[in-house]
């Protein structure tokens, strides 16, 4: 039976000396460290070690008796104590462990080049029905991913409703009054220049497309699936929304 008792305690994060001490206090009562040496059959200077211990967990009190030092077990309810402080430690770190679980279980990363993929990839965005962002947008990528194509995909946009917010640079300041003009669209820009590295996201998927200076050179495309990661740069994206300008 105290076997399966010592199993419980050091389960606790008590080492199996001070378990032993501790049962042996339970059984025992008013102790000094001979007869708890006796009785648990440790060597009585590991018996002071483990009561050390103990008394620091307040799992094991102090008394002088008869002119002797004794020891005495606290309550077997101070060990439920000890479980609430583990679980008050544990929901410390509870949430950043679901996220790091979820970030590295559940993230979906591919990577592709070329605009032909980026032209499919706003087909998909279509599918999702979910509002788009997009963000630092090179004025040369209109006609890299090509105008009748773009005319295509917002009417397709519209006709079902679903909105795309666009953030451009000031150099594309006539595309972004056209834009204006089309339903279910919002366009605006930062006073900075043409980027290289465009943010478009849509429901819990982001895409980083990086353009190169070689307009030549095909773009890359970082696809990544996850909800978490999406809802940062949602919130990014609506911090710069709020700064941009509309023309």
């Amino acid at each position: 039976m105290n076997v399966m008792k010592e199993e419980i305690l050091t389960g606790l994060g008590m080492a199996l000396n001070e378990a032993r001490v501790y049962l042996s206090l339970t059984e025992t009562g008013l102790a000094t460290a001979t007869k708890i040496a006796d009785h648990s059959g440790i060597h009585r200077v590991n018996v002071y070690d483990a009561v050390n211990k103990l008394k620091e967990k307040g799992l094991v009190g102090e008394v002088t008796h008869e002119g002797k030092k004794c020891y005495v077990a606290a309550p077997p309810t101070a060990l439920q104590n000890i479980l609430k402080e583990k679980e008050i430690q544990l929901n410390k770190i509870i949430h950043e462990l679901n996220l790091c679980t979820q970030l590295s279980q559940k993230q979906d990363v591919q990577i592709y080049e070329g605009y032909d993929f980026i032209r499919n990839m706003f087909l998909h965005f279509l599918e999702l029905k979910g509002n788009i962002y997009a963000f630092s947008v090179p004025k040369f990528v209109i006609d890299k991913v090509g105008k009748y194509f773009q005319e295509v995909i917002h009417k397709r946009r519209a006709e079902q409703k679903q909105m795309m917010y666009h953030i451009y640079s000031k150099e594309a300041i006539d595309r972004i009054k056209y834009l204006n003009t089309l339903p279910y669209t919002e366009a605006k820009y930062l006073e900075q220049e043409d980027y290289n590295v465009t943010n478009i996201i849509c429901n819990d998927e982001v895409a980083l497309c990086v353009f190169y200076n070689n307009e030549e050179k095909k773009p890359m495309i970082i696809m990544i699936k996850n909800k978490q990661v999406a809802d940062a740069y949602i919130n990014h994206f609506q911090v710069l929304w709020e700064k941009a300008k509309k023309p």
